[in-house]
This record gives structure tokens, sequence and C-alpha cells, in this order.
């Protein structure tokens, strides 16, 4: 960015495309990477064998030299430079390295590309420091940096209303990771480290540290249950509003709406897993006991994101804003996988995160390329549209048919595991989200059939076209768009190739804690 910014203006244009090439390619360097990381036969790593609070790539992987201050980044205050990943952080990481190569190919053009890449590069490297820390505190550094691109991407090359998009996408964010901070620091302030040489408060930061107190400390941790519960709270508003999850969930469809089309991938992509993926690594795994106590509020809010969402997109003709309230609804299986506190259920709502991050962006793929190619998104303005672009057309269908859980395509096994989970928690019960999912199938069709093939023989074109003729996406972003289809068709055929190694997670988490869990959930009459 500051090289672009120094040039002189006659060599501008010509440093900003060599910019953004080189851009691109250290991102697509990075996914190549994360992808031989993933292969066994080239890194060596059994991703089902790795156990609870155990990581690969691992700089500091024995705890009691943690406890001594080994791998110290701000040793006075028990600040770790801690990194690893597991079955719960490898796919977040993969799928973030996936797809900010993707985002840069689907809006090859953006205006004052190498600002704009250059932005999406710094956003990559914040993401991946939330998914491979260990330390709490490098955790929301990473956590606080990856909001400073997103808000200029949205107050520089956002829409009409960016402005206002920008601040309460930064406002709502902001002051619920404050939230979340505090549970930190309450669990911070509990987890002593007497041995670390240097340490002035005598605490850690760590995550593992905190995990190996919760599971091995004859002492109450966090001092007792009611200090757990509290934490738990604080944690569960901080990650929640990320997510989000209603009633925290205003400021996503206006950040959609509003955001440039690589910067809507990014955020439903990864941005909103951040949510999940924080409230399963520490509220979840930490704090498991608090976890179940509150089962019932995890149902309820994702019982009612699950069916709010999916009845406001029944109302919504703008495309965009649509898709945002379809990400609720789907954030909504992600509690419920986690409240049936059974593996299969913790492995399906990991499962559906990934999922979801791959769908979503294709579908605000779709979405963009509408608002670029017919200067609309409002659905009921163009009909028939098929016949104009089908490429496109083939596109929204692959998008939305993955959305609402066809067969083959990833988003049916994450619904199809964490309805198996809900039924095996709660019986019955799971019809009530089952119908649920009946009701997000009609507003796709529903949105499939009046875009896409009504409107007659000659279709009906929106009045924003103007005398423009229409025509059908680029090869860049065509490009793009067939990745993400791909990818979800290959995950969707072989979810074992993910499945596995969060079903290694989710089974470590209640092979580890399965003392703590078993008396409150036979209390609860639930099912382990």
């Amino acid at each position: 960015m500051l090289v672009a910014w120094a040039t002189p203006p006659s060599q501008r244009k010509e440093v900003q495309k060599f910019l953004r090439l080189l851009t691109f390619g250290f991102a697509l360097l990075l996914f190549a990477f994360t992808t031989l990381m993933f292969l066994e036969s080239y890194s060596g790593i059994s991703w089902m064998a790795i156990g609870l609070n155990n990581y690969v790539y691992d700089n500091c992987p024995d705890t009691e030299l943690l406890k001594q201050g080994a791998c110290a980044l701000v040793g006075g205050f028990g600040v770790s430079w801690h990194v690893g990943v597991d079955g719960l952080s490898f796919p977040m990481v993969w799928l973030t390295t996936l797809l900010v190569p993707v985002s840069m190919l689907v809006e090859w053009n953006a205006k004052k590309g190498a600002y704009f890449h250059s932005l999406l590069l710094i956003m990559e490297g914040a993401l991946i420091g939330v998914f491979v820390s260990l330390d709490l505190f490098v955790f929301y550094i990473f956590w606080e940096l990856t909001l400073i691109p997103m808000f200029f991407l949205i107050l520089l090359w956002g829409g009409a209303d960016r402005r206002y998009a920008a601040q309460k996408f930064f406002i709502y964010t902001f002051t619920a990771s404050v939230i979340m901070l505090l549970g930190i620091l309450v669990m911070y302030y509990f987890t002593y480290t007497p041995y670390w040489e240097g340490n002035l408060t005598g605490r850690s930061f760590d995550v593992t540290v905190m995990t190996n107190n919760m599971l091995t400390s004859s002492a109450p941790f966090l001092g007792g249950f009611g200090m757990q519960k509290a934490v738990f709270l604080l944690l569960l508003l901080g990650f929640a509003a990320k997510m989000p999850s209603v009633p925290v969930h205003t400021w996503l469809p206006d950040a959609h709406v509003e955001a440039p089309t690589a910067g809507s991938m990014l955020l439903a992509g990864v941005m909103l897993k951040m949510g999940a993926y924080g409230f399963i690594r520490i509220a979840v795994t930490i704090l498991p006991e608090a976890t179940v106590h509150f089962q019932w509020l995890l149902i309820l809010l994702g019982m009612v994101s699950l069916v709010y969402g999916s009845l406001v997109c029944l109302g919504q003709t703008n495309l965009k804003r649509m898709i945002a309230y379809s990400s609720i609804s789907h954030m909504g299986l992600i509690f419920l996988g986690v409240a049936t506190m059974q593996p299969i259920g913790i492995a399906g709502a990991i499962f559906m995160m990934l999922a979801h991050g791959i769908i979503s962006p294709h579908l605000f793929a779709v979405a963009g390329a509408f608002k670029h190619h017919y200067h609309t998104l409002e659905i009921g303005s163009m009909r028939g549209i098929a016949k104009f672009s089908p490429w496109l057309g083939g596109h929204m269908m692959t998008a939305m048919m993955g959305s609402l859980g066809l067969p083959l395509l990833a988003g049916f096994v994450a619904e199809l595991a964490i309805m198996v989970a809900f039924y095996l928690a709660f019986g019955w019960w799971v019809i009530l989200p089952a119908l649920t999912l009946i009701v997000t199938a009609a507003y796709y069709l529903w949105s499939i059939q009046r875009t896409l093939f009504e409107g007659g023989d000659e279709g009906e074109l929106p009045e924003s076209l103007g005398d423009e003729k229409p025509v059908d996406i680029t090869w860049h972003e065509n490009c793009g768009m067939f990745i993400l289809a791909a990818m979800s068709a290959l995950i969707g055929i072989m979810p074992f190739l993910f499945f596995d190694m969060m079903s290694g997670y989710a089974g470590g988490f209640f092979g580890e804690a399965a003392h703590s869990l078993l008396e409150i959930l036979n209390s609860l009459e639930v099912r382990p």
C-alpha cells in the first residue's frame, strides 16, 4: 500500500498492476502451503490422532515449560508467542487461505486495486493469527486487527450508505469484543504460573495452560462454578455478536449490503466464523460444565436465530440482504450443534463453519455480479436472467442449492450431522429445526424462479440497466465462482476430508472432559 502511494503519478498505474499481481501470488502461495500441510502423505500428520489440548506446528508444546516462561512475548504480564493448529483451527486456516485469493479473483478490477488487494492480504494475516494463536492476549490483538481492514473496505469501496454501515459494524463488533475481553481477563486472573521468572503478575493468558488446569487441577476451576457461569455468559455475548446471533445481529445486513463483493465474501466466509471458532475454542472447551448448564440458552439462541432468519428471508427483495439473513439462520445451526453435547453435534457445528464458509462467499459473489452487471440487487426487478447470463444463472442455482442443503454439496453434510445429533440428544424435538430448513428451501427456490426463469420468452431486464446490453460474468468472476462450486461439491461428496479431523477434535474433547460432564448430562437426562 505504501509503495503504491509513494510511486510518482506517471508510474503509478503500472506499479499498481504489479502490486496487485504480487498480493495475489502471495495469497496463492499461502493456500498452496496450507493445502500441503493438510496432506498427510506430505506433512506426516495424522489429524485424527490429535487429542484435546494437543496441537501440531506447535512452537511451544511443553505446558510445564510454558508455565515457566518459555516462548514469552511480554513476560512481565504472562503473554506468550504460542501458536499451533488442530482439528478445530486448521479447517479455518485453510478456508481463509482459500477465500482470500478467490475474493481477489472475483473482484480483480476493483478501483485502486493495489490498495484494495493489500487490505485483503492484511486481513488474511490477521484472520490466520486469530485461528492459530494459543495465547488469549495475542488472540485478542489479532481479533481486533481484523476490524481495521474490513472497516476501510466498507468505508472506501462500499455503497451509498457505506459510512453508516462501517460505523455500525465497528461499534457493534468492537463493543462485543470488549465484553469478551472481560471474560478473558477473569480467566487470566485465575490462571496461576508461580514458576514463571520475571512474570510480575504470576499469571498466564495461555489456552493450553488454562485447559490443563481445567482438566487436572483439584481446586475448583476459576474459583467455583458461579464464576465459570459468569465468564461463560461474557464470552457467549462477545462471540454471539460476531457470529452473529439474534438479538445482536442487526449490524450484519447493513454491512453486507454496503460492503464491496470481496468484503462480503470474507465477512460471511471467515469473519463470522471467528465468533463460532472462539466460542468453541474458549467457552465450550475450557468451560464445559458451564456449557452444559446453559444448554437451554444455546438451544433458545439457535432456534430463534434459525427461525427468525428464515422467516425474514421470505420477505426480502434485496438479494444481498436476503443472503445476510440466511447467514444468521445458518449460524443458529452451529449453536444447536454445540447444544446437543454430542461428538457428532460438535463435529457437525465445525463442519457447518467450513461449509457455510464456502457456500456463502459463492452467494455473495453471485450477488456482486448482479450489482456489477445489472446495477441492482432487487429480486423482483429482473426476470429471465438465465437467458442473458447463463453462467451467472448457473452459479446462482449452484450456490443456493448448496445453501439449502442439496445432497452431494457441503451444506447437506453439516445439516445432517447436526440433525442426527439433535435427535440423539432430544428425540423427536428435531422436527422443529428440520421444519425450518424447509423454509430455507422456500426462499431460495422463490428467488431462483423469479430471477432466472420468469418473464416469458423475452425476459425482463431491470430499469437500472438503462440502454446497456445485458452481459454475462467475466472470466475472473467465473473462475472464482467455479473454484467455490468445485470445493462445495468436493467436500459434499468426500466429507471425510475434513469431517474426520473435526470428529477427532470432538471425540478428544468428550474423552478428556467426560468425567466432569457425565454427571451434569445425566442430571439433565441428556444422552451423551
